[in-house]
């Protein structure tokens, strides 16, 4: 199959995520690593995410908001914090973090990685992620990026750059990542992320049909 052997380019030769000198995040950690009992499902496109309007109560930086998720807000969809959202979307990179967590960005073009949305997969190790359910799907989803797009191999801190970008379906808790407030847009290789809003900790990902174009 073709996506088994897809291309990628300024893919660095460096240990797994895990082996380099990672260690647990801090900014609202207990948030990102989890994901709420019952919390509400929906599909979403990429355009609509990356158009949300941030929480209402985000502008200062809670410290309050350490530990408890931002309040639903105004929107077309009633997103809020802790949502499980299902979105579709091209892959363009993929990158290690010191975290733990796979950074992956995606774009609602297969042509600009441009203009994306960062979605993010913490690592199956207990010390970084507390959550058994959380662990045994994210090691999931990192097993089918290792194998489906990287060859086997671990992301590189600098990322993979994939030369021939993959259409997937993925599904993820709605997170806003307010430690980037008020700072430059975030986004790796000159492709800039259009919002603050993340899907973190993804929990599903699979191939999905390309659209008409």
């Amino acid at each position: 199959m073709k996506r088994l052997g897809l291309a990628f380019v300024l893919f660095g030769l460096t240990c797994s995520a895990e082996a380099r000198d990672s260690a647990r995040g801090v900014a609202r950690w207990p948030i990102k690593t989890s994901i709420p009992a019952h919390a509400p499902r929906q599909s979403v496109s990429l355009a609509d995410l990356i158009t949300l309007p941030d929480p209402p109560d985000a502008a200062n930086k809670s410290k309050a908001h350490q530990s408890l998720r931002y309040s639903r807000g105004q929107n077309a969809h009633g997103l809020a914090e802790g949502d499980v959202v299902t979105t579709t979307g091209w892959i363009f990179l993929v990158a290690g973090e010191d975290d733990g967590d796979y950074h992956v960005q995606i774009s609602a073009s297969p042509k600009n990685g441009d203009h994306c949305l960062i979605v993010e997969i913490p690592s199956g190790d207990p010390k970084f992620v507390d959550s058994a359910a959380v662990r045994a799907k994210s090691k999931t989803v990192r097993d089918f990026i290792r194998v489906k797009l990287l060859r086997g191999r671990e992301p590189s801190a600098n990322g993979a750059v994939m030369i021939h970008p993959v259409f997937v379906e993925i599904t993820g808790q709605l997170f806003f990542d307010d430690a980037h407030l008020g700072e430059a847009p975030r986004g790796k290789k000159g492709m800039r992320a259009a919002t603050l809003w993340e899907l973190h900790p993804v929990t599903a990902i699979r191939f999905a049909p390309k659209p008409p174009q």
